[in-house]
């Protein structure tokens, strides 16, 4: 999971005037209108894995903002509530919901908490988040993001395609059922990969002369939720995280440089967010600014001159700025 990812240390950002022309809101309020349930939901992921055992069946799994995330809504009315996904996936599939709504009593504060720690564990960066697993834990499917009909589908039959290979890689042994379950592996969408350890740690038992490369995977693996512990350790507090990010990717695996920069971009804007609501100063403005020009190294190569072009503006005027922030405090008050 990206530790510091927007249901950590977002919402006071997206809630900032300041932020209103920088970030992208991809979570918008929406109105839950009545839907037929086409198919049955639970929410218990483990007594799911279970069943889908003894039925032989693949688990699909949503994780959603069932009241504040306008994709989850869009996806669930449109695609998950119609009489048409029912007859494309009930035959092949179990359903599970990990919700984290705003309003927590919808699904209980218990309930919540599990939820919670399910995110954590499958590392999820983002709402909704489809995710389709075999009984074993394997991940073999799935997308983040708004998604229809169509994309489902694809969706579905991708992993019920990769389900038969796990299938079939019960009977293999060594580099042959290693480069199988690769097979599967690289075919999952970039973000959910990092969720797919189970998968990984056996490819690499079983790879015992790395045909596959996935031992380094999984040493990338190990690297990457170590410095998860430690941004953990920080209990949410970005100026004690930053320098652990900055460190790590001195000497971090390739593969882990994006994941890390990722990180970093949130922690930068959530050490920002904080520092606009009490900057006082035309030096705290400009050091403000220093802080933000460190998020163009964590952009791709082809948008970092956006990204330096549009902080330049937004800071062209430090006295200007300083005075709206002084009118946007005093307002709150």
């Amino acid at each position: 999971m990206r530790t510091f990812n927007a249901c950590i240390l977002a919402p006071n950002v997206h809630n900032n005037p300041m932020f209103k022309n920088i970030l992208c809101m991809t979570g918008l309020a929406a109105v839950m209108a009545p839907a037929f349930a086409a198919v049955e939901w639970t929410t218990d992921l483990d007594a799911a894995k279970a069943k889908a055992a003894t039925e032989g069946k693949s688990v699909l799994i949503d994780f959603t903002g069932s009241d504040w995330c306008g994709y989850c809504i869009k996806l669930k009315k449109e695609v998950f509530d119609t009489p048409e996904f029912e007859a494309l996936a009930k035959d092949d599939f179990l359903f599970v919901e990990i919700d984290l709504p705003n309003n927590v009593n919808r699904v209980g504060q218990e309930l919540y908490a599990k939820n919670q720690a399910l995110c954590k564990q499958y590392k999820i960066s983002g709402f909704p988040t489809i995710m389709i697993m075999s009984p074993e834990g394997y991940i073999i499917g799935g997308f983040v993001g708004g998604s229809d009909m169509a994309r489902v589908k694809d969706c579905l039959a991708a992993a019920n395609a990769n389900a038969k290979k796990v299938q079939q890689a019960k009977s293999l042994t060594g580099s042959a059922r290693a480069q199988l379950l690769a097979e599967v592996h690289n075919s999952l969408a970039r973000d959910l990969k990092p969720a797919n350890a189970a998968m990984v740690n056996d490819i690499a038992a079983a790879d015992t002369d790395n045909v596959t490369g996935m031992k380094d995977a999984a040493k990338a693996a190990e690297e990457l939720e170590a410095i998860n512990k430690k941004l953990n350790a920080t209990r949410g507090d970005a100026a004690k995280a930053l320098p652990i990010v900055d460190e790590a990717l001195k000497t971090c695996y390739p593969v882990n440089r994006e994941e890390l920069l990722m990180i970093k971009s949130q922690i930068i804007m959530a050490i920002v967010n904080t520092r606009l609501q009490t900057a006082d100063s035309i030096e705290e403005v400009e050091a403000i600014k220093a802080l933000m020009m460190q998020l163009v190294e964590c952009a791709p190569a082809d948008r970092q001159e956006m990204f330096r072009k549009r902080i330049e503006k937004d800071f062209g005027d430090p006295a200007a700025l300083l005075e709206q922030i002084r009118k946007q405090r005093a307002k709150r008050k």
